[in-house]
């Protein structure tokens, strides 16, 4: 008995150095893929996504910080009145690179799924030149809307978990940046 105690007081000095010496993984970089879309029409099949990185720090055990770019595919229209004829709509596909900025709260549990749930802001510039009668002109858009956010981190181990992220813009139809619909992505997220 007392040989056995020996060895689980040894075990503890070995194993407390060990587990002190593990890297404090507190910073992390996702690649995900948002706003997916597969189907047909008279053009023919069509499937894509959206995609982007996003880089997060780990302030403490329960407060995060993030900072994403996403790729984003939109489309619009631009109408021009010329003084002689009928007014013109050119429809137009563009991409846009939304950068947003958040903070998050994770909350504690024993499993592997980890949620979390935060607020920040979005910020969108979109630039588009028409062609009409009254030669080159280009129209700029930028705002910069609040947006909650929240989702759910499955680690597969403690470098690497599959993420589940939901995002609402909170802002008026009109602003490019802000979208009536929750844009919802998944990606992979890499902790060091």
């Amino acid at each position: 008995m007392r040989n056995a105690r020996m060895v689980m007081v040894s075990l503890l000095f070995v194993v407390a150095p060990l587990y002190a010496q593990q890297p404090n993984r507190s910073n992390a970089v996702t690649l995900f893929m948002s706003d997916a879309y597969f189907g047909s029409d008279s053009g023919g099949t069509k499937a894509g996504a959206d995609f982007g990185v996003a880089l997060s720090h780990m302030f403490n055990d329960r407060f995060s910080g993030e900072l994403a770019v996403t790729s984003q595919r939109i489309g619009g229209s631009v109408t021009t009145f010329p003084f002689e004829g009928f007014p013109t709509t050119t429809t137009y596909s563009n991409r846009i690179y939304p950068i947003d900025a958040s903070a998050s709260y994770h909350f504690f549990t024993d499993s592997r799924w980890k949620p979390y749930l935060g607020a920040g802001a979005r910020y969108v510039s979109d630039s588009v030149r028409v062609t009409g009668p009254l030669g080159d002109n280009r129209f700029t858009r930028r705002s910069t809307n609040p947006e909650i956010t929240g989702g759910i981190t499955f680690q597969f181990n403690p470098r690497l978990g599959l993420r589940f992220d939901a995002k609402q813009i909170i802002g008026s139809i009109g602003d490019p940046g802000a979208d009536a619909k929750l844009q919802a992505s998944a990606g992979l997220s890499l902790r060091f």
